[in-house]
């Protein structure tokens, strides 16, 4: 399995960013690809079908089929992973994934159900893949592997669950919504259980057991994600993004960004602006 390329696009709403990311293109024989939509509002045209973006849900498009991406709401900009990669012919497992995608179109389905915490993973996959060394991106490509079994694992062409996003919790749903809504605040566990009428005890509770992690962790996760595309998408300094996404100063950002990706905030910029700049020439991956 071989990653050609991947991207994080963190609220897309207009300019150079929307004419790059959201162009109508196809790729090459042979290259699949699929977007995870994290958030926002908009559509994902394929061919001649609109595909109305619904959050965690996971769009796969194959080769040579003409797509682009249309934000439709300012106030809800769209976030996303995105990641192009094609199978080796001649390697079972890469053509028994290849087989399990067929299966998702045979069923005239486009998306699969995605995990709120696997934007985590995709986030660990994004940085392996950009690496110079040969050892990250190879665990990249197992990476990939691993959570596109995970995704086709959970896929049923008869059940509901790959309409529904499978079993939900409303509290934890409505939770998720607060943390992506106030993700430059400071919000205790505390204060979001008072915004869902919980007990702070019930709620931890409840979200670790359908997360896997405590909703602070996730939250803070949350932070570092949306600081990390700020970091390669402008020109503010590393104390205005502190300050942006409700850390206490400068020094607790940087060893929480160190924390969760394994480069301080500067290190972050240094190898992934360039990686984050649209091409000068004609490339493959939205």
């Amino acid at each position: 399995m071989k990653i050609n390329d991947a991207v994080y696009v963190y609220r897309l709403i207009s300019g150079e960013r929307l004419a790059w990311h959201g162009r109508y293109h196809a790729h090459g024989p042979g290259e699949y690809e699929f977007h995870y939509f994290m958030e926002g509002q908009g559509a994902l045209l394929i061919n001649r079908a609109k595909y109305i973006i619904d959050g965690n849900r996971i769009y796969f498009v194959q080769p040579r089929e003409f797509h682009s991406i249309l934000p439709e709401a300012v106030e809800k900009p769209i976030s996303y992973y995105a990641v192009l990669f094609r199978p080796e012919p001649g390697n079972p497992v890469d053509e028994e994934i290849v087989g399990l995608m067929g299966h998702l179109w045979h069923a005239r389905n486009r998306a699969l159900p995605a995990d709120a915490k696997d934007r985590f993973f995709l986030d660990d996959l994004y940085r392996l893949s950009k690496s110079s060394s040969e050892r990250s991106q190879k665990s990249a490509e197992h990476a990939l592997i691993s959570i596109l079994y995970r995704w086709f694992d959970h896929f049923d062409s008869t059940s509901e669950d790959v309409h529904s996003g499978g079993t939900k919790n409303e509290h934890v749903e409505r939770a998720l919504a607060l943390m992506m809504k106030h993700v430059r605040e400071k919000l205790s566990s505390d204060d979001l259980a008072a915004m869902l009428g919980l007990s702070e005890e019930y709620f931890i509770r409840l979200f670790r057991h359908h997360l896997g992690m405590p909703p602070f962790q996730y939250f803070t996760r949350l932070k570092i994600e949306a600081a990390s595309a700020v970091l390669v998408d402008n020109q503010l300094t590393i104390s205005d993004i502190a300050y942006r996404f409700g850390f206490e100063n400068p020094f607790h950002f940087t060893k929480v960004f160190k924390k969760c990706t394994g480069l301080s905030p500067r290190e972050y910029r240094k190898i992934f602006f360039e990686a984050g700049k649209p091409p000068q020439t004609a490339a493959p991956l939205t």
